[in-house]
């Protein structure tokens, strides 16, 4: 079964990436997956910072240093108060370096 999902994933991964260079412009998702399929990027991305954050390097859960998650709170402070990506990249990767 995951071996359909994978497959099925990245066949779909593929179509969506060459219908852009194909020339099949007029071709358009559906209003509905397009408001599943933009939120992709953002569920994916969470995924890792929260595999980074709660999870250390030999697998172990909730074993790695408090400085991540405090790190990541000020970042997502920077984040909901500014709204700008490079900053929220920018302060949350020198609070990290200053709490290590």
């Amino acid at each position: 079964m995951i071996w359909l999902v994978i497959i099925l994933s990245g066949l779909t991964n593929f179509a969506a990436r060459y219908s852009m260079f194909s020339g099949l412009t007029f071709l358009r998702l559906p209003t509905w997956l397009e408001a599943y399929v933009k939120f992709a990027p953002t569920a994916a991305l969470s995924a890792i910072v929260a595999a980074s954050l709660f999870v250390d390097e030999t697998g172990v859960p909730f074993e790695g240093s408090p400085s991540k998650i405090y790190a990541a709170f000020i970042a997502c402070c920077i984040a909901l108060l500014t709204r700008s990506i490079l900053f929220t990249i920018v302060v949350g990767l020198t609070a990290l370096w200053a709490l290590s």
